[in-house]
């Protein structure tokens, strides 16, 4: 007997092993291949996503504490480009009329500069993201009342922290909601969900 004949007559007599095993590497080879296209497509998804939250922004500088206004006229001269100052914070914002309030919410300082930085016309009176106006129910003219709190050496944890006046809250009337085509998802952290 020929090792050609050996080998037909075991794939004939274990055709049903055969065809199991097979079937089983089609399956793992279809599942591996659909894992990694799906994961290429989530990858850019996810990529385009955090690249579009950034605007015109390659670089950020960032500090604890307050740089001088001139600080991004200095830089933007010594690099040869343009930049743009902005104030970041964390706070609470409460629509007004209704009473919604949505916590955690970004609140950026910005003043002409950095939307012209990123090509976008200015707005003339105080936005915010649409995921935020949903939340709240805001519409533009509406009245917000944003909590923030007050810059300080000494963390506001600390045993040795001022309790007293840790917070302010400003009165804003709503301008409008921002698509994100116009920056109403800017946001320097790269983060998957909705941004406030």
């Amino acid at each position: 007997m020929t090792s050609f004949q050996l080998v037909r007559r075991s794939v004939i007599y274990f055709w049903r092993t055969n065809l199991a095993v097979l079937l089983g590497v089609a399956a793992a080879v279809s599942v591996l291949g659909g894992a990694l296209l799906v994961g290429d497509s989530v990858r850019g998804s996810l990529r385009d996503l955090a690249l579009g939250r950034l605007g015109q922004t390659d670089v950020a500088v960032t500090s604890a504490g307050f740089f001088r206004d001139t600080a991004a006229t200095e830089l933007a001269q010594s690099a040869g480009g343009s930049a743009a100052p902005l104030i970041i914070s964390s706070g609470f914002v409460t629509h007004e009329a209704s009473g919604r309030r949505a916590g955690n919410v970004t609140i950026y300082g910005v003043d002409e500069r950095f939307w012209s930085f990123h090509g976008v016309d200015p707005p003339q009176d105080p936005v915010v993201s649409e995921a935020l106006a949903a939340e709240l129910r805001a519409a533009s003219g509406d009245v917000l009342l944003v909590r923030l709190q007050r810059p300080s050496e000494i963390p506001i944890e600390s045993l040795f922290a001022r309790k007293d006046e840790i917070g302010r809250t400003v009165r804003l009337v709503l301008g409008a909601a921002l698509p994100r085509d116009r920056l109403g998802e800017f946001s320097l952290k790269p983060q998957q969900g909705e941004l406030r």
